[in-house]
């Protein structure tokens, strides 16, 4: 919803938030041994609203198509 903060703190897991939201996922850091969360703000950055999005393995958001959720 609006101003909402959606969260996926599970390895591989997706999250979406509304206008002026956030979305926080988990990602592992291969490199440093260790867990880590990617944090996007909508509206900065190029993160949207009612987009499915990802981490990657350096910790990007990236969006998620539709036919993939």
């Amino acid at each position: 919803g609006y101003g909402a903060v959606a969260a996926s703190i599970g390895q591989n897991g997706l999250a979406k938030a509304g206008p002026d939201g956030a979305v926080v996922i988990a990602w592992w850091d291969s490199t440093a041994k260790r867990p880590r969360v990617a944090v996007g703000y909508v509206g900065e950055d190029g993160i949207e609203a009612n987009t499915w999005y990802r981490a990657d393995d350096k910790g990007t958001l990236v969006v998620v198509p539709e036919d993939e959720v």
